[in-house]
């Protein structure tokens, strides 16, 4: 079972590198972690906040809920499961950053629609109240949550080797897809004012594989499962809209020239987390009259530097790469360098106390 979901931009450009180049022997791969700003800088006051669940039906909704849950096929409890899973996944992101710290609110219960519809906003003695239990600064709200579930299958002929004979076989396919849509609402308890008021679509999917279509289906999670695993997702989503976070990253370097002339000395010491005998090596090589070597000795020094944090340089570096040395792959390295050069000062605002 193969998990999809959406992935931060550096994720997603560097994936599409490492596709390219990582099919060359001429490549490896390093793993590291990247701290990026919040789509939005909330107020430098609030530290810590409240998060409460705020979705679920009130008496009065509930059986319409449970009508409109019958004939859609879903659980009647999966929306209420999703989404305590989605403010448990907000908890977790924001606890996991290094701007706000989040507590879940397990007392008072605060009801809503139980639907897209937004319920009316909370009365600030309400929100007062929840933020000195809490010791909080603002109250995040998770005011709706609905969840969609869309199943798609299909089959694809592919090519098998069966009594050492190539023959073509059916392979079916199984598609789930969740899409979570979540609103929420930040009530700043100290300037009295609701900072945050958005609403957004977030999808997860899985896609399975079989011999048979009920095969391919059985190598899907159930549907509760699904909406759980979204409702956390999504969660996490809005903590990275909120909050600066820090994100997986994975970048390549080159550990082969046309002959062994250091590359794979070097490699050792970044697996080892050398960079600065690495460095030494490829600076050597990066003066190098080979003009392939030299190009992949840049390179490298672009990603050592910027593992040190010293992004400016590495940006020079990747530069020399591309219009000194013309390796194309230096012209997408340095496009990243400069999105996160271009960060720094956000991410910085976002940071100060």
């Amino acid at each position: 079972m193969k998990i999809l979901s959406i992935k931060h931009p550096f994720a997603i450009v560097t994936l599409l590198i490492m596709v390219a180049l990582l099919s060359s022997c001429a490549t490896s791969s390093v793993s590291t972690e990247i701290l990026v700003p919040a789509d939005i800088s909330i107020p430098k006051h609030i530290k810590k906040v409240a998060v409460v669940n705020r979705s679920l039906p009130d008496k009065g909704e509930k059986l319409s809920n449970i009508i409109e849950g019958f004939f859609s096929g879903e659980s009647i409890k999966a929306d209420k499961e999703g989404s305590e899973n989605c403010v448990n996944g907000l908890v977790t992101i924001l606890n996991n950053s290094p701007r706000i710290e989040a507590s879940l609110v397990s007392y008072p219960k605060l009801k809503g629609t139980g639907t897209r519809e937004w319920p009316l906003t909370l009365d600030w003695s309400m929100v007062d109240s929840i933020c000195k239990m809490y010791n909080a600064d603002a109250l995040v709200a998770l005011e709706t949550f609905d969840s969609d579930i869309l199943y798609s299958t299909g089959k694809n002929i592919v090519k098998r080797i069966v009594d050492n004979k190539e023959v073509l076989e059916d392979e079916f396919f199984a598609d789930l897809r969740v899409n979570v849509n979540a609103g929420w609402r930040i009530y700043d308890n100290i300037d009295k004012k609701i900072v945050d008021q958005q609403s957004f679509m977030d999808e997860k999917g899985w896609n399975g594989k079989g011999l048979k279509p009920d095969e391919a289906l059985k190598n899907l999670p159930n549907k509760r499962n699904a909406i759980n695993a979204a409702g956390v997702f999504a969660g996490s989503q809005y903590g990275v809209r909120i909050s600066p976070t820090w994100v997986h990253a994975s970048r390549i370097y080159y550990v082969k020239g046309k002959k062994e002339n250091g590359f794979k000395t070097a490699k050792l010491h970044v697996k080892a987390g050398n960079w600065d005998k690495a460095k030494i090596i490829w600076e050597n090589l990066s003066k190098s009259a080979d003009q392939k070597i030299a190009g992949r000795a840049c390179y490298n020094m672009a990603l050592a530097y910027e593992m040190e944090g010293e992004l400016a340089e590495a940006l020079v570096w990747a530069k020399k790469a591309f219009t000194s040395y013309n390796l194309k792959q230096a012209r997408y390295y340095a496009n990243i360098l400069t999105v996160r050069i271009t960060e720094q000062d956000k991410l910085k605002e976002q940071l100060e106390k």
